[in-house]
């Protein structure tokens, strides 16, 4: 990572910033509360070039990230460095599996359901080097190693599929799972960051995976009305007793509904199959999840935050006010506010970036209530919280619950671990076409025994 490249561009968008804070100081000396159309225009033209820089800045780290991560010799990620071949559930799988052998071996299973499409020797090569069985029209992808059990025989399942899979990576055999690994894990590693970019929620929560989909009970306890005493010597105590309650997570069923994909989209050797179906796929779950996991009432379906949350503040009118929005962070727990920020879509957003605060009793002068943040890794604030754009949730409106703010990890969204891809090879062969459809499995809900971690603030 060039530091010093960054820093620059840190300096520049500090100094963008600047600029639009004179744009309103300006406005508020001279006594007006709104902007006039040039200055709103000349506004919303620096901070679009704030976002472009703030994009910019992701970019370049996200990229030092990964070359970090790509020069680890051993990890999930890394290319296996042997050459060893095995036979896994009598199929012959060769290890040094390269990107091309994934690509090809995955462009190979999904135009196999094309009649007039000929598989080639090098792609069927390619197709037993990644562990595919192109004759299959189920691929069983998995989200990686799971996070919690459902039951002790699947912690014994889990314990040794991971050991399983460690070996693969780090031994002299290469193994594989139903679909074959390399391209399952490709394949889910471009269809996570497909879901964490329509993911608001699923940014800040908590995932837990799971290998089946039965219920998954959380306990749950809320002991802070109940203290302690103090006691004279030789005194007989008495029980204070807890009581637990429990959150249970169900498995509910998502599709991305079916995609077409042409025989000539299958034959051109330029596109990336891996990443191109990943983010096709994840797209369109990643947006239904995200909107359940925001609004959904939980009626058969995840419960999303703002169904979850409590009232913090209302009656509040648009835009907010700085006292608006110290009442709502004001109103949720000390032990939770310290890992707390705030959640909006980008039309609150924008409203937000033209708030200012009175630095003391009289001054026209303010500071915004939106700060960039200027160092590696600071993340920009609203009055010294992050925030987390999420476009799911409600915009300016009458009775709009459109600011949440709390502590998001407390709201646990479950995967089940196997996402199943299925290629429909006859319904559109007149077409020379294939169809592929994506089924994953997920819920969320807000882990509160009654503290409320997360409370919302709704409009008038």
């Amino acid at each position: 990572m060039d530091l010093q490249y960054l820093e620059e561009l840190r300096t520049e968008r500090k100094r963008l910033a600047d600029q639009a804070n004179e744009v309103l100081t300006k406005a508020r000396e001279a006594g007006r509360m709104d902007l006039s159309s040039e200055e709103t225009q000349k506004f919303d033209a620096i901070h679009a070039d704030i976002d472009k820089l703030k994009a910019r800045i992701e970019r370049e780290e996200k990229q030092a990230n990964e070359l970090a991560l790509l020069a680890e010799p051993q990890g999930r990620r890394s290319e296996p460095q042997f050459s060893t071949t095995t036979t896994t559930h009598g199929r012959r799988i060769i290890a040094n599996v390269t990107e091309r052998d994934r690509t090809e071996g995955l462009r190979a299973w999904m135009a196999a359901g094309n009649p007039e499409r000929q598989i080639t020797d090098r792609e069927r090569e390619a197709a037993t080097r990644v562990g595919l069985d192109i004759n299959s029209k189920m691929l069983h992808l998995s989200f990686g190693p799971p996070l919690r059990s459902t039951s002790p025989d699947d912690i014994r399942a889990w314990q040794e599929a991971c050991t399983e899979q460690r070996a693969a990576l780090t031994g002299a055999q290469s193994t594989t799972t139903t679909g074959g690994y390399t391209v399952s894990d490709e394949l889910m590693r471009t269809l996570e960051v497909a879901l964490l970019s329509f993911g608001g929620v699923r940014s800040v929560a908590t995932v837990i995976r799971t290998a089946t989909g039965g219920p998954l009970p959380i306990p749950m306890t809320n002991d802070t009305s109940n203290k302690g005493a103090l006691v004279a010597e030789n005194t007989t105590q008495t029980e204070l007793e807890m009581t637990f309650s429990q959150l249970v997570l169900d498995a509910y069923k998502y599709t991305s509904k079916y995609i077409l994909a042409s025989v000539e989209f299958l034959q051109d050797s330029s596109i990336n199959v891996n990443q191109f179906m990943g983010e096709a796929l994840a797209n369109r779950i990643g947006r239904i999840t995200n909107d359940d996991f925001t609004t959904n009432t939980g009626s058969s379906a995840p419960r999303g935050v703002v169904a979850a949350a409590a009232s913090g503040v209302t009656g509040v009118a648009d835009p907010p006010t700085h006292d608006n929005l110290q009442d709502l962070i004001h109103s949720i727990d000390p032990s939770y506010r310290n890992n707390s920020r705030f959640m909006f879509n980008d039309t609150t957003f924008k409203s937000l970036k033209k708030i200012k605060v009175l630095q003391y009793s009289g001054d026209t002068v303010g500071m915004p209530l939106w700060q960039p943040g200027l160092t590696l890794g600071a993340p920009d604030t609203i009055l010294g919280f992050p925030y987390v754009i999420n476009q799911s949730m409600a915009s300016p409106g009458s009775s709009a619950k459109k600011i949440l703010f709390g502590d998001f990890s407390k709201y646990i969204i479950r995967d089940v671990r196997d996402f199943t891809l299925l290629r429909l090879d006859e319904r559109f062969a007149e077409l020379q076409q294939v169809a592929f459809l994506a089924f994953s499995r997920h819920d969320g809900d807000l882990l509160d025994a009654g503290t409320n971690p997360v409370k919302y603030m709704s409009q008038a």
